[in-house]
């Protein structure tokens, strides 16, 4: 009977856990803490002002836990506003102004975090939904933000670029 020496196993096993393992610490949760400022340089034209179909923070202060992800977003022609998500998934009520309804749901994919939130409210036009998909990547001190704004059908897509401050 041949046998194969117990120092073979362990080793071969070694650099099987050490290649299985690398996909797995290269798709770890980032961390998104601290204090991002919009460069508008960098976003390109259509992220801000008066025609700005997707609209964009100008500066968003992040906390993260193991749970959740608290992101408070300020604004120059709007009202600052807070979420804490639950990166479980589950979907949270966020803080919105008088006769507006807001919910929304985040999670990590990998190293990219994905948030979709939902805005209804009424209006003399009538009942008006709002569908958002942000697709959140780090890089270093770069933060990336690919935003869909959906309503009535249509679909509009824009990239903010955000440095860590």
């Amino acid at each position: 009977m041949n046998r194969t020496p117990v120092w073979v196993t362990v080793f071969f096993a070694a650099v099987w856990l050490a290649f299985a393992a690398i996909p797995a610490s290269a798709q770890s949760t980032p961390s998104l803490s601290g204090t991002w400022k919009l460069n508008f340089d960098k976003s390109g034209d259509r992220i801000a002002g008066n025609g700005a179909a997707v609209p964009f923070p100008s500066e968003m202060v992040i906390t993260q836990s193991p749970t959740e992800l608290s992101v408070e977003r300020t604004s120059v022609r709007q009202a600052p506003f807070k979420a804490v998500y639950k990166l479980d998934g589950s979907r949270i009520s966020v803080a919105a102004p008088a006769g507006i309804s807001e919910s929304a749901e985040a999670r990590f994919d990998g190293a990219m975090l994905i948030i979709a939130s939902r805005r209804s409210f009424s209006s003399p036009a009538g009942d008006t939904v709002i569908d958002f998909r942000e697709i959140w990547t780090v890089t270093g001190n770069v933060l990336t933000v690919r935003k869909t704004v959906t309503q009535e059908g249509e679909s509009d897509t824009e990239t903010a670029i955000y440095d860590k401050t």
